[in-house]
């Protein structure tokens, strides 16, 4: 009689993962376009090769429309909102900054809705 092993291997999923600090790259500079520009090219350069982009606020009061806009607004043209909250992560962020994040993405998921998706999405 023949015995034959049969060796179990088991797939260990890791998840690729990016923490980005707003403080550490941006400073106290959180007001302006360009200093949202600054963060939006990092998680546009990650996009692809993380699976979860984690973004901290960890120490620092936001409250720019504009930062917030260029930063993350302008993500609802290009990602369906499942995928911008599969993706991204924010963490330590204040209850004020959270809300006008919020209203920024729901005002750009209207934008895109009706086809209105700026001067440069034309």
């Amino acid at each position: 009689m023949r015995t034959r092993k049969i060796t179990c291997s088991k797939t260990i999923l890791m998840e690729a993962r990016m923490k980005i600090s707003v403080k550490n790259i941006c400073g106290k500079n959180t007001v302006t376009r360009e200093d949202g520009e600054q963060v939006k090219k990092l998680v546009r350069d990650a996009w692809q090769n993380e699976s979860k982009i984690i973004i901290d606020f960890s120490n620092i009061l936001v409250a720019s429309v504009s930062f917030f806009d260029e930063a993350f607004g302008k993500l609802a043209f290009d990602h369906t909102k499942e995928k911008l909250q599969e993706k991204l992560s924010f963490e330590n962020i204040e209850e004020y900054d959270r809300a006008l994040l919020n209203d920024i993405l729901m005002s750009r998921y209207h934008q895109k809705e009706l086809g209105q998706n700026g001067p440069s999405r034309q």
